[in-house]
């Protein structure tokens, strides 16, 4: 069908989901496509969450303080990556890029029976290391956030490390990390 000028449709059936339908646009010369939303959303380049792990079980490892460094466990995911943005590994703590994109990592800790105000939270990854120190808390408790945005590549890595400058071992409390992935 070719129209010259305005074109109408008076009744379509209503779709109550996308499933597997598609979008209708048109061109600049007029020619209407069909398009897969995920395309659009592709093309607009919105950020999404692909990973959310948290600890659910706090306080149940003590961790040596020192100087050590200790990987930041987390033993729930309340967002799981998918396969070709990223992988999860659950035994390492570790998130491994897939895809390369813009990463906006957030990762918070909290720890308890903590008298020693010395200690330094860090997002690595393998492009990037960053510190930051937090807060001492009332009874024995220390926090630290920190937020990160970074363009990374595949086979880049992400975890997070908490260590003390004192002596004191320490619990982990409370942990959270959050990927947003924003492709390129």
């Amino acid at each position: 069908m070719d129209v010259n000028g305005a074109a109408r449709v008076r009744q379509t059936p209503v779709a109550t989901t996308l499933g597997t339908s598609n979008l209708l646009i048109s061109h600049a010369n007029g020619d209407i496509y069909q398009i897969a939303p995920n395309t659009v959303t592709a093309q607009l380049k919105i950020p999404t969450t692909v990973l959310s792990v948290r600890l659910a079980t706090p306080g149940t490892t003590l961790l040596p303080g020192g100087n050590v460094i200790n990987t930041v466990s987390y033993d729930t995911i309340d967002i799981a990556p998918q396969a070709s943005i990223g992988s999860w590994n659950a035994a390492a703590n570790t998130f491994t890029v897939n895809t390369a994109g813009v990463y906006q990592i957030s990762g918070s800790i909290q720890l308890s029976d903590f008298s020693n105000p010395n200690a330094n939270f860090a997002i690595v990854t393998s492009a990037f290391n960053q510190n930051a120190g937090g807060l001492t808390l009332a009874g024995n408790r220390y926090t630290v956030n920190q937020v990160l945005s970074l363009k990374l590549n595949p086979g880049d890595t992400v975890k997070c490390n908490i260590n003390t400058g004192g002596s004191d071992s320490f619990y982990e409390e409370n942990a959270i990390l959050s990927v947003i992935y924003t492709p390129l």
